[in-house]
């Protein structure tokens, strides 16, 4: 296997903008660093999740991915939509003092399992670089949690930054949250019509 490449591909799709790092960069804003935690927990433990239930199942999610690839996407769109949404609604608003842990965990892992970005990039992770390498299960395992590791420190880098720059963020709250608005629905629209662009 090429570990070079199995890298520079994790690396471009963790940090790569999708819904899992816009929306740690708005749990950041809207609730600081440390308030968006429950969230970002949600998140890697729905990877880590993804990642083990894929890489237990890979041989049979390559036969019935194409049965739920649509319903997939169709739920992931809404959810996007969904969150869009929610972001123009609480646009102007302070943050809030009391945040319910749970609901944002459960709010996270939700995005994540609705995210066909990540399924995509763990099943072609194992299948394109991981199964051919033939390192056998444990390091294939191993290999397959650097996904998981990638995509966290994603998530959280993401969430720093919006913290960081939060005050920037304040300052042009308009036109930041139209930005990310826009790329939560061209996430949708992609996720929907992936050849379309």
């Amino acid at each position: 296997m090429d570990l070079a490449a199995y890298l520079s591909f994790c690396f471009v799709m963790s940090f790569t903008p999708g819904p899992n790092n816009l929306m740690s960069l708005a749990q950041s804003r809207e609730r600081t660093f440390r308030g968006a935690l429950p969230f970002l927990l949600g998140l890697h433990v729905s990877l880590f999740s993804m990642c083990t239930v894929i890489y237990l199942f890979i041989h049979a999610l390559e036969d019935i991915l194409p049965l739920m690839d649509l319903p997939l996407r169709i739920l992931g769109a809404l959810y996007l939509v969904y969150l869009t949404v929610r972001l123009f609604m609480k646009n102007g608003r302070k943050k809030t003092k009391t945040i319910d842990s749970k609901r944002l965990f459960f709010s996270a892992l939700l995005l994540n399992w609705t995210n066909v970005k990540v399924a995509l990039f763990m099943m072609v992770g194992y299948t394109s670089f991981l199964l051919p390498g033939g390192g056998g299960p444990v390091w294939t395992f191993l290999l397959g949690m650097v996904m998981n590791l990638m995509c966290s420190a994603a998530n959280f880098t993401w969430a720093l930054g919006g913290s960081l720059l939060d005050r920037f963020f304040k300052a042009h709250e308009k036109p930041v949250s139209l930005m990310i608005a826009s790329l939560l629905l061209y996430s949708a629209v992609k996720i929907l019509f992936p050849s379309l662009f």
